[in-house]
């Protein structure tokens, strides 16, 4: 005798969405996009190849404020940031965790442009922090990576750093690692009510000229994920090489 069982739709889709998902993996797919802020009509490669290009170590942010209106430096358009080391001891965990991120986006970036413009003259992170120590610029620069964000360069500084760097450009970048909870998901059946994670990493890129004061260049790059419920995170490395990806490809289309 053959039992017949009816199998609720709903349960059906259920089942099939779960199959679906362990059959395909679990692991969450990385999107990019990137903007141009600006970009001045003298900028070329070919200025950036002759002269130079110093790729200063990125500035890891904590958190984003609005500018400050009473500088008369140079203002980044994005984004800003309030002085990381105020109220806190220099070597707490969240310094820490900010070096290795900051080692990590250093050699992917460093990486990522050498393979584009493998011919292009430049000096690399670690070269910029050693011949800056070696200069009466290493107390003027640790000053720097806290102030720029808020103060931006001025053209004492510019000419400065280019003397000490031997180099006409000069590439300034910053990061910001966030992580957000989107509200719970009501159209997809199998997150069970689960609230999803967006994880990202935006580099935003800056070119300086030392010798005009100008900046000639301005631009940002994202990498992120939407994560929910059977999805594993991505790795930290992976949204960096997207977010520099799409950060170079506005500067090096």
């Amino acid at each position: 005798m053959k039992i017949c069982v009816a199998i609720n739709p709903l349960v059906s889709f259920v089942i099939c969405a779960i199959w679906m998902l362990s059959v395909n993996g679990c692991t969450s797919k990385i999107k990019g996009m990137s903007e141009e802020a600006f970009r001045i009509k003298e900028f070329s490669e070919k200025a950036l190849a002759t002269e130079g290009l110093a790729l200063l170590p990125v500035i890891v942010l904590n958190e984003t404020i609005e500018p400050n209106p009473n500088t008369e430096a140079g203002i980044p358009a994005a984004p800003y940031t309030p002085d990381v080391n105020k109220g806190r001891e220099s070597d707490s965990p969240q310094d820490r965790s900010n070096d290795a991120y900051q080692i990590i986006i250093n050699s992917i970036l460093l990486t990522k442009i050498q393979d584009r413009r493998p011919s292009l003259k430049l000096v690399t992170p670690g070269d910029a922090l050693l011949r800056l120590n070696n200069t009466p610029m290493a107390g003027p620069f640790s000053r720097f990576t806290t102030s720029f964000t808020k103060d931006g360069f001025n053209r004492e500084q510019l000419s400065s750093f280019g003397n000490a760097l031997k180099c006409r450009y000069l590439f300034v970048s910053q990061a910001i690692i966030s992580e957000t909870k989107s509200d719970v998901s009501v159209t997809i059946v199998w997150t069970f009510g689960r609230k999803s994670l967006l994880r990202s990493v935006k580099l935003n890129g800056q070119i300086w000229d030392t010798v005009t004061g100008n900046q000639v260049w301005e631009g940002a790059g994202v990498g992120f994920s939407r994560l929910v419920a059977y999805e594993g995170a991505p790795l930290f490395e992976s949204m960096v090489q997207k977010a520099a990806d799409s950060l170079l490809a506005r500067i090096f289309p």
